[in-house]
């Protein structure tokens, strides 16, 4: 039987248009091994009109956008799974950047609006009403040991989402789970395999080597398995590596696929407890929402307009919290204040 309210966006930037020095090829091999498994009817079921891939020359900012923005037309009940692979680096503004095919570099750091930077992620997950999201983001580097690439007096090291980050992104919807090839640092570490360690990991998981929980793979279950499986093959390279889980405290995980082809399906246990000695991080809704309207004062820059029961707007007056701002002119409602 097919999963069929499960939808994919699989990203892997293998190839640079720009920045050609700096290709990483097991990126879209690592994304078409994802995209195989999930859509496979004997694994985890995902219709295949319902998986996006986007490699290489496709894998542009604007692509990547776009596709976002179609995910605002899911169903609350779907489940959206959301995998990059590629590099993660901080860009000239001070910002975090997921690099796309299309990105430029200055001094080592993107250019402003060359990547998909913490707000575009934020901005683009705000709109998404599915309630069951997996963002899985393997931030890899070049070769099997070495953590950066070095290229006369320029040096390019990718890195981790930053914690604030996983953190601010629970709060764009309900049912949001982020997981992550490592600490913060720590390093992704390719390996000597066809896939990266933490992508190869994700794979087996999906095939089945997670636990079957009711005839579905969780998201808790996915990651316990991948943690374990990484923190040993980057053992084995003489490296440390434990891939991380960020999920809201009191909230429980949801299928992201179907066990083996699973037809007979059981209860599927919503309050599995967060896996245990591993890396995972529950965070509290107030510091999540405290983490997000960090972010949304800096989207709201300069009058921009500030949506939602907590929004934060930064103008030229000063700050707004609650409510919108719109230009010179503060639309407020109970409890809404302006700090000048």
């Amino acid at each position: 039987m097919p999963f069929t309210h499960g939808h994919a966006l699989i990203i892997g930037v293998g190839e640079y248009q720009h920045i050609s020095q700096y290709n990483v090829p097991v990126a879209a091999r690592d994304a078409g091994a994802v995209r195989d498994v999930l859509q496979n009817p004997q694994l985890c079921g995902y219709p295949p009109g319902q998986v996006t891939v986007l490699t290489n020359q496709d894998a542009t900012r604007a692509n990547i956008l776009s596709r976002l923005e179609l995910a605002a037309n899911l169903g609350v009940e779907d489940t959206l799974f959301l995998f990059f692979v590629g590099h993660g680096i901080h860009g000239a503004d001070g910002k975090y950047y997921l690099t796309c095919h299309d990105t430029l570099l200055e001094a080592g750091k993107v250019k402003s609006g060359t990547g998909v930077s913490e707000e575009d992620l934020l901005a683009g997950l705000r709109k998404v009403k599915t309630k069951r999201l997996l963002l899985v983001i393997n931030a890899c580097h070049a070769g099997q040991l070495s953590p950066s690439f070095e290229i006369g007096n320029e040096t390019f090291s990718s890195e981790p989402p930053p914690q604030k980050l996983a953190e601010a992104l629970l709060s764009t919807g309900e049912g949001r789970i982020t997981i992550s090839a490592c600490r913060p640092k720590q390093k992704s570490w390719i390996g000597n395999g066809t896939m990266s360690i933490f992508s190869g990991a994700v794979v087996g998981g999906l095939e089945g080597q997670a636990p079957n929980r009711a005839g579905y793979i969780s998201a808790y279950g996915l990651y316990e398995h991948v943690y374990f499986a990484v923190k040993e093959a980057a053992e084995q390279l003489g490296q440390e590596q434990e891939p991380e889980l960020t999920v809201l405290k009191g909230v429980g995980p949801f299928p992201v696929a179907l066990y083996r082809g699973a037809t007979d399906l059981g209860r599927f246990d919503a309050f599995e407890p967060a896996p245990v000695e591993t890396a995972a991080r529950q965070v509290s809704p107030e510091k999540s929402q405290r983490m997000l309207n960090q972010y949304q004062a800096i989207l709201t820059h300069d009058g921009a307009i500030a949506q939602g029961d907590h929004a934060v707007a930064v103008g030229k007056g000063g700050v707004y919290i609650g409510g919108k701002v719109t230009g010179s002119t503060i639309i407020t409602g109970d409890n809404n204040r302006v700090e000048k």
